[in-house]
Protein backbone atom coordinates (compact mmCIF):
# COMPACT_ATOMS: atom_id res chain seq x y z
CA UNK A 1 0.00 0.00 0.00
CA UNK A 2 1.24 3.88 -0.97
CA UNK A 3 1.94 5.55 1.59
CA UNK A 4 -0.99 8.50 2.94
CA UNK A 5 -0.27 11.59 1.78
CA UNK A 6 -2.00 14.80 1.64
CA UNK A 7 -0.71 18.06 0.12
CA UNK A 8 -0.83 21.52 1.97
CA UNK A 9 -0.07 25.17 0.33
CA UNK A 10 1.97 22.87 -2.39
CA UNK A 11 3.45 20.48 -0.53
CA UNK A 12 3.24 17.05 0.11
CA UNK A 13 2.75 15.48 4.00
CA UNK A 14 3.37 11.80 4.58
CA UNK A 15 1.24 10.23 7.47
CA UNK A 16 2.47 7.41 9.36
CA UNK A 17 0.26 5.57 12.29
CA UNK A 18 2.83 3.68 14.46
CA UNK A 19 1.97 2.44 18.51
CA UNK A 20 -1.22 4.07 18.54
CA UNK A 21 0.16 7.92 17.44
CA UNK A 22 -0.12 9.90 14.44
CA UNK A 23 3.29 11.08 12.27
CA UNK A 24 3.59 14.00 9.51
CA UNK A 25 6.41 14.07 7.28
CA UNK A 26 7.50 16.26 4.87
CA UNK A 27 8.41 15.18 1.14
CA UNK A 28 11.14 16.95 0.11
CA UNK A 29 12.34 15.93 -3.36
CA UNK A 30 12.32 11.99 -3.40
CA UNK A 31 13.07 12.19 0.31
CA UNK A 32 11.25 11.79 3.07
CA UNK A 33 11.70 14.25 6.17
CA UNK A 34 11.25 15.18 9.22
CA UNK A 35 9.14 18.48 9.82
CA UNK A 36 10.88 21.61 11.04
CA UNK A 37 9.03 22.78 14.69
CA UNK A 38 7.30 25.46 12.33
CA UNK A 39 5.85 23.03 10.03
CA UNK A 40 5.14 20.98 12.80
CA UNK A 41 3.13 23.48 14.87
CA UNK A 42 1.44 24.62 11.30
CA UNK A 43 0.00 20.78 11.22
CA UNK A 44 -0.96 20.07 14.27
CA UNK A 45 -2.59 23.37 14.18
CA UNK A 46 -4.79 21.95 10.93
CA UNK A 47 -5.36 18.96 12.13
CA UNK A 48 -6.13 20.17 15.15
CA UNK A 49 -8.58 22.72 14.68
CA UNK A 50 -11.93 20.88 14.60
CA UNK A 51 -11.69 19.37 18.12
CA UNK A 52 -13.02 21.82 21.07
CA UNK A 53 -16.66 21.35 22.64
CA UNK A 54 -18.86 21.88 19.72
CA UNK A 55 -19.77 20.01 17.59
CA UNK A 56 -21.16 21.55 13.83
CA UNK A 57 -24.31 19.64 12.10
CA UNK A 58 -22.68 20.07 8.48
CA UNK A 59 -25.99 18.17 7.43
CA UNK A 60 -28.54 20.10 9.56
CA UNK A 61 -26.91 23.60 8.04
CA UNK A 62 -27.36 22.24 4.60
CA UNK A 63 -30.86 20.84 4.56
CA UNK A 64 -32.22 24.42 6.48
CA UNK A 65 -30.12 26.42 3.65
CA UNK A 66 -31.54 24.10 0.60
CA UNK A 67 -35.18 24.66 1.78
CA UNK A 68 -36.19 28.29 0.86
CA UNK A 69 -39.37 27.41 2.48
CA UNK A 70 -37.59 28.32 6.22
CA UNK A 71 -37.53 31.44 6.90
CA UNK A 72 -34.93 33.19 8.94
CA UNK A 73 -32.80 30.60 8.65
CA UNK A 74 -29.76 31.86 11.11
CA UNK A 75 -32.18 32.32 13.99
CA UNK A 76 -34.11 29.27 13.64
CA UNK A 77 -30.81 26.99 13.30
CA UNK A 78 -30.11 27.91 16.95
CA UNK A 79 -33.04 26.03 17.97
CA UNK A 80 -32.99 23.50 15.75
CA UNK A 81 -29.06 23.00 16.44
CA UNK A 82 -30.10 22.52 20.24
CA UNK A 83 -33.08 20.26 19.58
CA UNK A 84 -30.95 18.31 17.12
CA UNK A 85 -28.59 17.31 20.37
CA UNK A 86 -31.09 16.19 22.65
CA UNK A 87 -32.47 13.47 19.70
CA UNK A 88 -31.12 10.02 20.61
CA UNK A 89 -29.07 10.04 17.31
CA UNK A 90 -30.95 6.52 15.70
CA UNK A 91 -33.77 8.37 16.22
CA UNK A 92 -32.23 11.65 13.98
CA UNK A 93 -33.29 10.83 10.55
CA UNK A 94 -37.27 11.70 10.57
CA UNK A 95 -35.96 14.99 12.20
CA UNK A 96 -33.27 15.87 9.39
CA UNK A 97 -36.60 14.45 6.56
CA UNK A 98 -39.35 16.80 7.80
CA UNK A 99 -36.58 19.91 7.35
CA UNK A 100 -36.31 19.14 4.34
CA UNK A 101 -40.01 20.04 3.50
CA UNK A 102 -40.56 21.96 6.29
CA UNK A 103 -42.82 25.31 5.90
CA UNK A 104 -42.52 28.08 8.26
CA UNK A 105 -44.26 31.29 9.44
CA UNK A 106 -42.37 33.09 11.86
CA UNK A 107 -43.95 36.39 12.09
CA UNK A 108 -40.66 37.75 14.03
CA UNK A 109 -40.69 40.87 12.47
CA UNK A 110 -44.57 42.28 12.40
CA UNK A 111 -45.15 45.14 13.60
CA UNK A 112 -47.35 43.92 17.03
CA UNK A 113 -49.09 46.94 17.72
CA UNK A 114 -50.64 47.13 14.28
CA UNK A 115 -52.00 43.70 14.54
CA UNK A 116 -55.65 43.42 15.23
CA UNK A 117 -56.78 41.85 18.50
CA UNK A 118 -58.19 38.42 18.42
CA UNK A 119 -62.11 38.34 18.48
CA UNK A 120 -63.40 35.80 20.40
CA UNK A 121 -61.10 35.83 23.12
CA UNK A 122 -59.02 32.88 21.97
CA UNK A 123 -56.40 31.45 19.70
CA UNK A 124 -53.45 29.19 19.86
CA UNK A 125 -50.03 31.20 19.86
CA UNK A 126 -48.92 28.47 17.27
CA UNK A 127 -49.04 25.06 15.46
CA UNK A 128 -47.44 22.83 13.49
CA UNK A 129 -49.89 20.91 11.47
CA UNK A 130 -48.23 16.91 10.55
CA UNK A 131 -50.42 16.84 7.00
CA UNK A 132 -48.25 19.30 5.37
CA UNK A 133 -45.70 20.13 7.38
CA UNK A 134 -46.07 23.34 8.58
CA UNK A 135 -44.84 25.65 11.58
CA UNK A 136 -47.02 28.91 12.03
CA UNK A 137 -46.49 31.60 14.73
CA UNK A 138 -50.29 32.64 15.22
CA UNK A 139 -50.03 36.41 14.40
CA UNK A 140 -52.85 37.69 16.94
CA UNK A 141 -51.69 35.51 19.69
CA UNK A 142 -48.57 37.11 19.00
CA UNK A 143 -50.14 40.60 19.78
CA UNK A 144 -51.97 39.28 22.81
CA UNK A 145 -48.35 38.09 24.14
CA UNK A 146 -46.50 41.58 23.28
CA UNK A 147 -49.68 43.15 24.92
CA UNK A 148 -48.99 41.23 28.03
CA UNK A 149 -45.21 41.68 27.89
CA UNK A 150 -45.70 45.34 28.41
CA UNK A 151 -46.78 44.89 32.12
CA UNK A 152 -43.63 42.94 32.72
CA UNK A 153 -40.40 44.78 34.35
CA UNK A 154 -38.39 43.87 31.03
CA UNK A 155 -41.25 43.38 28.02
CA UNK A 156 -38.48 42.77 25.15
CA UNK A 157 -37.11 39.52 27.30
CA UNK A 158 -40.29 38.62 28.75
CA UNK A 159 -41.72 38.73 24.80
CA UNK A 160 -38.75 36.83 23.01
CA UNK A 161 -38.29 34.17 25.89
CA UNK A 162 -41.78 32.91 25.36
CA UNK A 163 -41.78 33.15 21.81
CA UNK A 164 -38.79 31.03 21.88
CA UNK A 165 -40.47 28.69 23.98
CA UNK A 166 -43.62 28.38 22.04
CA UNK A 167 -41.43 27.97 18.79
CA UNK A 168 -39.13 25.39 20.22
CA UNK A 169 -42.34 23.40 21.36
CA UNK A 170 -43.48 23.33 17.90
CA UNK A 171 -40.10 22.32 16.52
CA UNK A 172 -40.22 19.76 18.83
CA UNK A 173 -43.57 18.55 17.25
CA UNK A 174 -41.88 19.04 13.83
CA UNK A 175 -38.78 16.72 14.99
CA UNK A 176 -40.87 13.78 16.08
CA UNK A 177 -43.19 13.77 13.31
CA UNK A 178 -44.36 11.19 11.22
CA UNK A 179 -47.15 11.40 8.24
CA UNK A 180 -48.27 9.05 5.76
CA UNK A 181 -50.40 10.32 2.80
CA UNK A 182 -51.89 7.68 1.40
CA UNK A 183 -52.84 6.02 4.96
CA UNK A 184 -53.74 9.50 6.21
CA UNK A 185 -51.94 8.52 9.87
CA UNK A 186 -50.29 11.16 11.47
CA UNK A 187 -47.70 9.85 14.28
CA UNK A 188 -46.57 13.01 16.68
CA UNK A 189 -44.51 11.94 19.98
CA UNK A 190 -46.58 8.86 21.44
CA UNK A 191 -50.16 9.98 19.14
CA UNK A 192 -51.64 8.46 16.60
CA UNK A 193 -54.17 10.20 15.02
CA UNK A 194 -56.50 8.60 13.82
CA UNK A 195 -56.47 5.90 16.53
CA UNK A 196 -56.87 2.58 16.07
CA UNK A 197 -57.06 1.79 19.85
CA UNK A 198 -57.73 3.81 23.33
CA UNK A 199 -53.81 2.68 23.63
CA UNK A 200 -52.99 4.69 20.59
CA UNK A 201 -54.44 8.44 21.86
CA UNK A 202 -51.77 9.64 23.69
CA UNK A 203 -52.12 13.83 23.03
CA UNK A 204 -51.88 14.88 27.02
CA UNK A 205 -47.91 12.48 27.22
CA UNK A 206 -47.03 14.37 23.72
CA UNK A 207 -47.92 17.78 25.03
CA UNK A 208 -46.49 17.11 28.31
CA UNK A 209 -43.07 15.70 27.11
CA UNK A 210 -43.19 18.21 24.30
CA UNK A 211 -43.29 21.40 26.88
CA UNK A 212 -40.15 19.48 28.76
CA UNK A 213 -38.27 19.62 25.84
CA UNK A 214 -38.92 23.47 24.94
CA UNK A 215 -38.45 24.33 28.52
CA UNK A 216 -35.66 22.49 29.27
CA UNK A 217 -34.32 24.71 25.87
CA UNK A 218 -35.47 28.10 27.23
CA UNK A 219 -34.23 28.45 30.60
CA UNK A 220 -36.14 30.88 32.87
CA UNK A 221 -39.41 30.20 31.71
CA UNK A 222 -42.21 29.93 34.35
CA UNK A 223 -43.09 26.32 34.23
CA UNK A 224 -46.17 26.52 36.44
CA UNK A 225 -47.59 28.69 33.86
CA UNK A 226 -47.51 26.25 31.57
CA UNK A 227 -50.76 24.48 29.90
CA UNK A 228 -49.19 21.36 30.08
CA UNK A 229 -47.68 21.88 33.32
CA UNK A 230 -49.79 19.20 35.18
CA UNK A 231 -48.84 16.59 31.92
CA UNK A 232 -45.04 17.17 32.57
CA UNK A 233 -45.22 16.89 36.13
CA UNK A 234 -46.58 13.48 35.78
CA UNK A 235 -44.16 12.86 33.14
CA UNK A 236 -41.27 14.19 35.46
CA UNK A 237 -42.36 11.71 38.27
CA UNK A 238 -42.33 9.02 36.00
CA UNK A 239 -38.76 9.68 34.33
CA UNK A 240 -37.77 9.63 38.34
CA UNK A 241 -38.62 5.68 37.92
CA UNK A 242 -38.08 5.19 34.49
CA UNK A 243 -35.18 7.55 33.20
CA UNK A 244 -35.15 9.65 30.85
CA UNK A 245 -33.94 7.40 27.76
CA UNK A 246 -37.01 5.17 27.20
CA UNK A 247 -39.20 8.70 27.00
CA UNK A 248 -36.77 10.61 24.40
CA UNK A 249 -36.64 7.33 22.17
CA UNK A 250 -40.74 6.37 22.56
CA UNK A 251 -41.39 10.02 21.60
CA UNK A 252 -39.26 10.85 18.67
CA UNK A 253 -39.23 7.20 16.84
CA UNK A 254 -43.22 7.10 17.39
CA UNK A 255 -42.76 4.18 19.49
CA UNK A 256 -45.94 5.13 21.86
CA UNK A 257 -46.19 3.63 25.31
CA UNK A 258 -45.49 0.36 24.99
CA UNK A 259 -41.55 0.71 26.05
CA UNK A 260 -42.66 2.85 29.06
CA UNK A 261 -45.34 0.02 30.05
CA UNK A 262 -42.33 -2.58 29.52
CA UNK A 263 -40.37 -0.76 32.07
CA UNK A 264 -43.06 -0.10 34.75
CA UNK A 265 -44.02 -4.04 34.12
CA UNK A 266 -40.20 -4.62 35.35
CA UNK A 267 -41.31 -3.23 38.70
CA UNK A 268 -44.18 -3.82 39.06
CA UNK A 269 -45.31 -7.21 36.75
CA UNK A 270 -48.89 -5.74 35.96
CA UNK A 271 -49.59 -5.06 32.65
CA UNK A 272 -53.01 -3.92 33.25
CA UNK A 273 -51.63 -1.63 36.00
CA UNK A 274 -49.33 0.46 33.38
CA UNK A 275 -52.15 0.12 30.77
CA UNK A 276 -54.29 1.93 32.83
CA UNK A 277 -52.19 4.55 34.50
CA UNK A 278 -51.40 6.05 30.22
CA UNK A 279 -54.96 5.63 29.55
CA UNK A 280 -56.12 7.70 32.99
CA UNK A 281 -53.04 10.62 32.06
CA UNK A 282 -55.03 10.71 28.88
CA UNK A 283 -58.53 11.29 30.47
CA UNK A 284 -56.89 13.55 32.64
CA UNK A 285 -55.82 15.60 29.51
CA UNK A 286 -58.66 15.11 28.39
CA UNK A 287 -61.26 16.95 31.12
CA UNK A 288 -58.69 19.33 32.01
CA UNK A 289 -60.58 22.39 31.44
CA UNK A 290 -63.52 20.93 33.17
CA UNK A 291 -64.26 22.86 36.83
CA UNK A 292 -65.87 19.86 38.24
CA UNK A 293 -64.94 16.92 41.54
CA UNK A 294 -62.76 14.38 40.06
CA UNK A 295 -60.33 11.76 41.35
CA UNK A 296 -58.50 11.23 37.91
CA UNK A 297 -55.15 13.20 39.09
CA UNK A 298 -55.19 11.80 42.63
CA UNK A 299 -55.33 8.18 41.37
CA UNK A 300 -52.55 8.45 38.72
CA UNK A 301 -50.16 9.95 40.99
CA UNK A 302 -51.35 7.05 43.74
CA UNK A 303 -50.31 4.73 40.52
CA UNK A 304 -47.01 6.21 39.99
CA UNK A 305 -46.07 6.03 43.69
CA UNK A 306 -46.51 2.57 44.07
CA UNK A 307 -44.05 2.27 41.49
CA UNK A 308 -41.70 4.50 43.17
CA UNK A 309 -42.14 2.26 46.60
CA UNK A 310 -41.11 -0.52 45.00
CA UNK A 311 -38.39 1.05 42.77
CA UNK A 312 -36.79 2.66 45.86
CA UNK A 313 -36.78 -1.04 47.82
CA UNK A 314 -35.30 -2.30 44.66
CA UNK A 315 -32.43 0.48 44.69
CA UNK A 316 -32.01 -0.66 48.12
CA UNK A 317 -31.68 -3.81 48.07
CA UNK A 318 -28.86 -2.99 45.58
CA UNK A 319 -27.47 -0.76 48.76
CA UNK A 320 -27.56 2.41 45.70
CA UNK A 321 -28.40 5.01 48.73
CA UNK A 322 -27.22 8.13 47.03
CA UNK A 323 -29.68 7.23 44.02
CA UNK A 324 -32.63 6.64 46.10
CA UNK A 325 -32.24 10.26 48.11
CA UNK A 326 -31.52 11.68 44.58
CA UNK A 327 -34.45 10.08 43.45
CA UNK A 328 -36.94 11.16 46.78
CA UNK A 329 -35.55 14.96 46.49
CA UNK A 330 -36.37 15.22 42.72
CA UNK A 331 -39.95 13.75 42.80
CA UNK A 332 -41.28 15.54 45.85
CA UNK A 333 -40.68 18.52 43.48
CA UNK A 334 -42.75 17.10 40.37
CA UNK A 335 -45.72 16.74 42.97
CA UNK A 336 -48.42 17.96 42.25
CA UNK A 337 -50.04 19.71 45.66
CA UNK A 338 -53.06 22.06 46.56
CA UNK A 339 -50.65 24.73 46.53
CA UNK A 340 -49.66 24.28 43.26
CA UNK A 341 -53.12 23.46 41.56
CA UNK A 342 -54.28 27.24 43.65
CA UNK A 343 -51.43 28.55 42.14
CA UNK A 344 -53.06 27.08 38.51
CA UNK A 345 -56.07 28.86 39.57
CA UNK A 346 -57.54 25.32 40.04
CA UNK A 347 -59.76 24.74 42.74
CA UNK A 348 -57.83 22.06 45.15
CA UNK A 349 -61.24 20.52 46.28
CA UNK A 350 -62.35 19.65 43.66
CA UNK A 351 -59.36 16.79 43.32
CA UNK A 352 -60.02 14.07 45.37
CA UNK A 353 -57.25 11.90 46.00
CA UNK A 354 -54.04 14.89 45.64
CA UNK A 355 -54.11 15.08 49.42
CA UNK A 356 -53.87 11.39 49.85
CA UNK A 357 -50.97 10.91 47.45
CA UNK A 358 -49.13 13.58 49.07
CA UNK A 359 -49.48 11.84 52.50
CA UNK A 360 -48.65 8.51 50.60
CA UNK A 361 -45.39 10.69 49.43
CA UNK A 362 -44.72 11.01 52.81
CA UNK A 363 -45.10 8.12 53.96
CA UNK A 364 -42.66 6.51 51.20
CA UNK A 365 -39.76 9.37 52.03
CA UNK A 366 -40.02 8.79 55.38
CA UNK A 367 -39.63 5.36 55.45
CA UNK A 368 -36.59 5.04 53.25
CA UNK A 369 -35.00 8.30 54.44
CA UNK A 370 -35.33 6.50 58.37
CA UNK A 371 -33.60 3.44 57.20
CA UNK A 372 -30.76 5.16 55.34
CA UNK A 373 -30.24 7.29 58.17
CA UNK A 374 -29.68 4.35 59.95
CA UNK A 375 -27.64 2.92 57.64
CA UNK A 376 -25.20 6.02 57.27
CA UNK A 377 -24.95 5.41 61.28
CA UNK A 378 -23.87 2.46 61.35
CA UNK A 379 -21.37 2.78 58.64
CA UNK A 380 -19.80 5.62 60.75
CA UNK A 381 -20.07 3.46 63.36
CA UNK A 382 -18.15 1.20 61.32
CA UNK A 383 -15.31 3.21 60.31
Amino acid sequence: MDNNYFVYNGKKYIVEYKDKNMNVYKYNDGRIEILSEEEAQMIKQLLNSKYNYVYDSITLTDLVNANPEIENKEFIMNFLNWLESVIPENCRDNFYKNIKTLKTTLNTNIDLSKVEPISNGYSTSAGYNTSINSLTMNEKSLYELWRKAQSNANPQDFYWRHYSQTLLHELSHMASSRYDSETKISLCGFDRFPPENENDKNRGLTEGFTEIISMAGVPGTIEISSGYYIEASLINQLIQITGNEVFLKSYFSNLGTQPIQEKLNEIINNPTMSFNLFRNIELNYNIRDINEEQNILGNIQLSILDYLDKKIALLLAENRVNEISRILANYELMMITPEKLKMMHKNPQQFIGIDESINKFNEIKNKYESYLNEETKSSSIKK
